[in-house]
């Protein structure tokens, strides 16, 4: 991925690679993380610098080997990144089918924040993009960064081509921007089925997006993936919100033959809002999984989530594990919690556990789940106005997953997410 700057200005954001001592102002609250973090990076460092780090886990060994760096060609801040994560990584296991937390995808179980592909996100990582808004400005446009992978579909056997891409944010007091990440194939489709004549090309991204946002600070967040269909696509959102911050996520997972994304959110301060909105649609082959989860420690914060999932092949599966918890000085809060899913065709499969922890006494939370084909007294009110079954159940669809799709905000964007849709669901249109 190319770094770039935007246009000079006197006061702008800047977007930039991680430079090799890095000097941005972060929340009070994560000062003190932060230098603890430092004190152990460096430490891992001058560990791994006298001994060599080995995996336990055969996997992560030989994952390393492949795409690790050379610590020695990284700037000093991504070099102390990449000797932690080794470290992490030397104890950490893949896991079975008894480990809750990736009992329906793969992975292994972690003690850190992010879970295992982000900590080996961390030591593969190449580079950093870093986008840094000062205080009081409001970005005036969307950020869009577009991550662009290629594979092969004869690649060696045993090997799989991969990409590390990292992002951080961080948006200091009073101040807002719009970041949109888009994941896509180079020449390829959004749509989960291959096909003879463009046979699936396989590749593994394993991306982490990390988001300080300091007092009073507003993010809007966009994340689409419309990866290659015989892509694995690892994905983990970070985020840490001040005092009277906002933070709001739109995302539409649609493309890949696997995606995983690992949502975290830390509410550090009063008055807090977060809200996601995510809309998955698996098709022939498709597993798509979301966990998340949101911790509120502060009086008078706000959480919304809406989670949809169409499933429209026998052979798809949706993943939802999403736990909101709210602790015991997280007085007046308002949090909120749906899961509504879809399935279209018989044997298809969704898991869903939403997962509400409430430790306060004064708060008022809610959460719910619907699991069920499309509604018959929809269908009948559509065809009694002359729309063939068909195309009923069409539009139906289509207004289901439209309900975040159209909180993308780019028409362009919006476009590129509805045709891959539109080409999931045509391999089945008998079945709808």
């Amino acid at each position: 991925m190319q770094a770039c700057r935007l246009p000079a200005a006197s006061h702008g954001p800047a977007v930039r690679p991680m430079p090799a001592a890095a000097a941005v102002k972060v929340m009070p609250q994560q000062r003190r993380k932060w230098r603890r973090a430092a004190r152990a990076g460096r430490a891992a460092a001058a560990s791994a610098a006298a001994a060599p780090v080995a995996a336990e886990d055969k996997w992560i060994e030989r994952a390393l080997e492949a795409v690790a760096p050379d610590a020695a060609a990284l700037p000093q801040p991504l070099a102390n990144l990449h000797s932690g994560c080794l470290v992490a990584l030397a104890t950490q296991r893949m896991p079975t089918s008894r480990n809750e937390e990736y009992r329906f995808t793969d992975g292994a179980q972690s003690r850190a924040r992010g879970g295992p592909f982000a900590t080996l996100n961390g030591a593969s990582a190449r580079e950093v993009l870093v986008v840094h808004v000062p205080a009081n400005l409001t970005v005036p446009g969307p950020i869009h960064v577009l991550y662009l992978s290629s594979g092969s579909g004869s690649s060696a056997a045993g090997s799989t081509p991969a990409a590390a891409p990292r992002l951080l944010a961080v948006l200091e007091e009073g101040s807002s921007a719009d970041i949109v990440e888009e994941f896509a194939a180079l020449g390829g489709s959004g749509s989960g089925a291959g096909s003879a004549a463009a046979p699936a090309v396989t590749y593994l991204t394993n991306a982490v997006a990390e988001f300080e946002l300091d007092d009073r600070a507003q993010l809007k967040h966009s994340y689409v993936e419309l990866e290659g269909a015989g892509a694995a696509h690892m994905k983990a959102t970070l985020v840490n919100q001040g005092r009277e911050s906002s933070y709001t996520l739109t995302e539409a997972r649609v493309g890949g033959s696997l995606s995983r994304h690992d949502l975290s959110i830390e509410q550090l301060g009063e008055a807090t809002q977060s809200q996601m909105r995510s809309f998955l649609l698996c098709g022939d082959r498709q597993l798509h999984d979301l966990h998340s989860k949101l911790r509120l420690d502060h009086p008078n914060g706000e959480a919304s989530q809406l989670h949809k999932c169409i499933v429209s092949a026998a052979s798809g599966r949706g993943v939802f594990d999403g736990n909101v918890k709210v602790n015991r000085l997280a007085q007046k809060t308002d949090a909120q919690q749906l899961s509504r899913n879809l399935l279209l065709v018989p044997r298809a499969q969704v898991n869903v556990k939403p997962n509400l922890q409430i430790i306060a006494d004064d708060v008022k939370c809610t959460h719910g789940c619907t699991v069920s084909d499309l509604e018959e007294e929809e269908l009948f009110y559509l065809r009694a106005r002359g729309i063939s079954a068909e195309v009923a159940r069409q539009m139906l669809v289509y207004s289901f997953g439209r309900e975040v799709v159209q909180g993308l905000r780019d028409d362009a964007l919006q476009g590129r997410v509805e045709a891959a849709v539109r080409d999931t669901l045509s391999a089945f249109a008998p079945s709808l």
